[in-house]
């Protein structure tokens, strides 16, 4: 690209000394732009939908972390739940088993 703005500024520098601009020279610059702006626009797009890909396997790698995360600490708080209501569970089986066991007058 560097090369052709310096064939357009000697275009420009010959069209203002009054040396001419020569029309078809010039069509030959803006072609090779066109075609240099279109391989740099090409290769910009096929950086980002690499870029773009990994993000997204990126997202999805963290969301399936985050869903391993959050099933064990659901599974852990599922596991101490039923250990608490086990627990209650036994104690109040062993408070009734106390109250039948023991003669009225201790209660």
């Amino acid at each position: 690209m560097e090369a052709l703005f310096e064939q357009l500024c000697v275009l420009a520098d010959m069209a203002l000394d009054g040396r001419g601009l020569d029309p078809a020279r010039l069509d030959g610059v803006l072609a090779l732009f066109d075609s240099e702006a279109r391989a740099e626009l090409a290769a910009a797009e096929e950086e980002h939908e690499v870029v773009a890909r990994g993000t997204e396997a990126a997202v999805e790698a963290a969301q399936g972390h985050l869903n391993a995360v959050m099933d064990a600490a659901v599974g852990k708080y599922r596991g101490s739940s039923g250990e608490a209501d086990a627990l209650s569970a036994a104690t109040a089986a062993m408070e009734m088993a106390f109250k039948t066991t023991t003669p009225s007058r201790i209660q």
